[in-house]
């Protein structure tokens, strides 16, 4: 005869059941933007694909409540009941070893991997889907609850609210997405053991402890073996590798060759990453005529401001960086330090931890030069940084002489959303100079200065100490040929519509086909 459980001790498996699942969901979108990029493409596959089996699994448990001959209750909750087990089991062990599946279809099958993506959610979700129905027809049969599916429902759309708040504050950047799927799926077994004291088939408690078993082990080897799958994506030693709320961060090193990625993008490379710095900085420092006040947007490894520093006109230097873990690299890891040459200790510099365009609505400072070191217009979030409303934002912060600089990308692999950021300042009310570099690890690379003010790029004399720059660089570098030249009516770039990401990731498909 089944033992039926407590309706209370069913609500906490809803619970459990609802944060593991949109764990999963969160963390399979976020770990194949890291892989991949294009995190649009990837969270609206993720989602659309989960929603889906999710309602193909419900369909397929439509019959749990069919039966209503109370001489076959106790036989019908145990069918359901072991059922259920054995589909949440299957949920923990797919589920918790979602991250390392990932990894290893990347390396595996590259071509094929969103195909494997997609197979592995479409089954978390389907078998998920299945859960509620059952779940719901328990507490039916349970008692004590008026309306077993509304409040199964409620319960689970709870379980979901805080499975979404403990990924980004909490699991995500404790654990990373590897040891996050597989305590998540810990968790999803804590729910099977609530279920377990109404189970008549002693055989489902070894099932669970061999599934518990498998995530230990996988835990205890998901350290060597993310440095392993990381070794195989970089070709290089590993120095440092952690997953924020905001990214995964991975140093490497190769010889004398240091180098930080960003979601597996390349951010810099030691050995030639003063031609992007130079590039950047003195140009700006060489047209502004006080910069007493600098801002840096972006730029949390130190090495703009490295640069900014070497000016003695310059008292202030505020850094504002989302990424607190970034900036902490920059500060207390030894080989970054070593580069920047410990620019983020320096009296002179503020560390702000913010979103750019949130910094510039609730700062009053005014700025005599703004440097914007930021990634690529890769996602919709990073877009907005290179949008009409932050330019115009930026402005009401800029001193009247005040000028300021942005990387643009590359002219040559993304020229169209290189000339759609000059067209976006052109239409916040900028004039722009819009120059080029080679860097050896990056290619072709654009910048784009710009002020309120006419900048006489021929009369810059840049006098601070440079490893590269100069002036005859300088000249060559407003040259732009028929590979890199201006596009006519290249769009803007807005909120509503932002123009440099759409471009940007046109290019990079095409570059990748």
């Amino acid at each position: 005869m089944t033992t039926r459980i407590a309706p209370g001790r069913l609500g906490v498996v809803v619970v459990l059941t609802a944060a593991a699942a949109i764990v999963y969901e969160l963390l399979i979108g976020t770990l194949s933007t890291y892989l991949h990029g294009d995190s649009a493409l990837q969270f609206s596959l993720t989602i659309g694909t989960f929603l889906a089996a999710m309602g193909i699994g419900a369909f397929a448990a439509r019959d749990v409540g069919d039966d209503e001959d109370a001489d076959e209750d106790d036989r019908r909750d145990g069918d359901i009941l072991h059922r259920l087990i054995r589909i949440e089991i299957a949920v923990a062990v797919l589920g918790g070893s979602s991250g390392l599946l990932l990894y290893a279809a990347n390396q595996l099958l590259p071509g094929g991997y969103l195909a494997c993506m997609v197979a592995l959610v479409a089954a978390i979700g389907y078998l998920v889907g299945m859960e509620l129905p059952m779940l719901a027809e328990l507490l039916r049969r349970a008692g004590g609850i008026r309306s077993a599916f509304a409040s199964a429902l409620s319960l689970d759309y709870f379980g979901s609210l805080l499975g979404s708040l403990a990924f980004p504050f909490l699991l995500l950047p404790s654990f990373g997405t590897v040891k996050t799927a597989l305590f998540t799926g810990m968790a999803n077994l804590a729910a099977v053991w609530l279920l377990m004291p109404g189970a008549r088939d002693r055989r489902l408690r070894w099932l669970a402890i061999g599934a518990f078993a498998l995530l230990a082990a996988g835990t205890a080897a998901s350290g060597r073996m993310v440095a392993w799958f990381e070794h195989l994506l970089y070709r290089d030693d590993v120095l440092h590798a952690e997953t924020t709320r905001f990214q995964r961060i991975v140093v490497t090193r190769h010889r004398d060759d240091l180098r930080l990625y960003s979601d597996k993008e390349l951010q810099f490379s030691s050995r030639d990453e003063y031609r992007y710095h130079e590039a950047l900085v003195h140009p700006l420092l060489a047209a502004s005529r006080h910069p007493e006040e600098v801002l840096v947007v972006g730029g949390g490894d130190g090495l703009a401001v490295r640069e900014v520093l070497k000016d003695r006109r310059v008292r202030r230097v505020t850094l504002v960086d989302i990424d607190p873990r970034m900036t902490a690299l920059a500060t207390g890891f030894a080989p970054i330090v070593a580069l920047n040459g410990g620019a983020l200790r320096d009296p002179r510099v503020r560390v702000v931890h913010a979103d750019g365009y949130r910094f510039l609505i609730d700062t009053d400072i005014r700025f005599d030069a703004a440097i914007l070191d930021l990634p690529d217009p890769r996602t919709e979030a990073i877009a907005r940084l290179y949008s009409r409303e932050f330019y115009t934002r930026l402005l009401t912060r800029l001193t009247p002489d005040g000028v300021l600089v942005t990387q643009g990308s590359s002219p040559y692999y993304t020229r169209e959303t290189f000339w759609s950021i000059v067209a976006t300042q052109q239409a916040a009310g900028l004039r722009t100079v819009p120059y080029r570099i080679y860097v050896p690890s990056f290619g072709e690379w654009g910048f784009v200065m710009a002020s309120r003010r006419d900048i006489d790029w021929a009369a810059l004399r840049p006098e601070l100490p440079r490893r590269w720059l100069d002036r005859a660089r300088m000249d060559e570098a407003v040259r732009f040929d028929a590979d890199t030249a201006e596009i006519a009516g290249s769009p803007v770039s807005s909120f509503e519509s932002p123009a440099a990401w759409r471009l940007y990731r046109q290019r990079v498909r095409y570059w990748k086909n």
